[in-house]
């Protein structure tokens, strides 16, 4: 069967896939799988693009349309002696209630398919499907879902921008590196970084780093995905992985990495959405609805 025709059927499975419920709040895992879908129509969102640009628009209006407070941070880098223009896109829900909840993920692409197994090809942009788009796609119906029933205490949704520019790492987590710098708002009590959640053979261990600097959250997180029978999250120690995260606990924001980074599609041309799916998605939405419902939200 022709790729195009592959990713059809997987549209037209998501379009039908039925809300999940996440402890009093639904999280429609067919609407953010089709989420997934429209970020990459764009394009890669590599920073500079038309694609990004157009990408950033939509995303903001959703934010807005789901009831955020928004507000466009925008930053400039400057490599090899070029601007960089970047942004990072802030959703607030409840500004002024007591307690504040930070969900994360990083809405850019990489410029380059630098792990491809074809070198013809790894000058490439890399897609984003999974690494990218699925985060941000979890997170736009979280947000619905805080709309549908408007939380208690502040939550943040964060869009980061430049998580994946390289080639080094120098050059990556641009956004959260700039959202940890000029953090001054209300202190974050439990944060979480969703980061390839759409794999179609999701798995997700307790990433190194989280269980070190965050035990708490973790704890929280994983039992509420127990809860509502979220099989991908599994009691098993993982490695440390390099991510937005790091940065948010550096600057002593309790922040988790939600991912599942054994992916074969990473950094490839091949990370497209025939390789996500929409219960991968309601895995992880379901989870976090259940922890913000455990927080009292």
């Amino acid at each position: 069967m022709k790729r195009w025709a592959v990713v059809a059927v997987l549209v037209m499975s998501a379009l039908s896939a039925p809300p999940l419920l996440g402890a009093g709040r639904e999280f429609d895992a067919g609407r953010a799988y089709r989420d997934l879908v429209r970020q990459c129509e764009f394009g890669p969102r590599v920073p500079g693009t038309v694609g990004h640009a157009e990408c950033a628009l939509w995303l903001a209006d959703s934010l807005r349309k789901c009831g955020g407070e928004v507000k466009v941070q925008g930053f400039l880098h400057t490599f090899d002696g070029r601007p960089l223009h970047l942004m990072n896109l802030v959703a607030t829900f409840n500004p002024r209630g007591k307690g504040h909840v930070l969900l994360c993920a990083h809405w850019d692409t990489r410029p380059q398919a630098d792990r491809d197994p074809d070198p013809a090809r790894r000058k490439e942009p890399v897609p984003g499907a999974n690494d990218g788009a699925s985060g941000v796609a979890a997170l736009l119906e979280v947000a619905r879902a805080l709309k549908s029933q408007p939380p208690k205490r502040r939550v943040t949704i964060a869009l980061f921008d430049g998580e994946d520019y390289g080639p080094t790492t120098e050059r990556m987590f641009l956004g959260s590196r700039h959202f940890a710098e000029s953090f001054s708002g209300p202190a974050v009590s439990w944060g979480v970084l969703v980061d390839m959640v759409g794999d179609r053979e999701l798995r997700i261990p307790i990433e190194g780093l989280s269980q070190q600097s965050a035990p708490q959250v973790v704890d929280r997180v994983w039992k509420a995905a127990e809860r509502v029978g979220a099989r991908a999250f599994v009691k098993e120690r993982g490695k440390p992985v390099m991510d937005d995260h790091v940065f948010l606990l550096r600057k002593g924001i309790p922040c988790i990495d939600v991912i599942d980074f054994d992916y074969p599609y990473w950094h490839t041309t091949a990370d497209t959405p025939d390789k996500c799916s929409a219960e991968s998605l309601g895995q992880v939405g379901r989870a976090i609805l259940a922890a913000l419902e455990s927080d009292g939200i």
